[in-house]
């Protein structure tokens, strides 16, 4: 599975950019998301701002705008 933080345009809803979160972070992600169960894994969830800071330090990069709703979307690899 491939995951990606999403964020929506809070006006529109329209998806304004992805970031992937890079491959070999699982173990870290599942503590962030708070999932226990392999399932879990292949929902979209909404960030709050607790997670957007921790994703933003897992990813390297300051994406957080308040223009934005953010999501944690799953896509499947190829």
């Amino acid at each position: 599975m491939n995951h990606t933080v999403e964020a929506f345009d809070k006006r529109t809803d329209r998806l304004v950019f992805e970031i992937p979160v890079p491959d070999g972070n699982i173990e870290r992600l599942r503590i962030i998301m708070h999932w226990v169960n392999p399932e879990d894994e292949i929902y979209g969830y909404d960030l709050d701002q607790q997670q957007i800071k921790q994703l933003e330090a897992l990813i390297g990069q300051a994406f957080y705008d308040s223009k934005y709703n953010f999501q944690m979307g799953c896509h499947g690899s190829e």
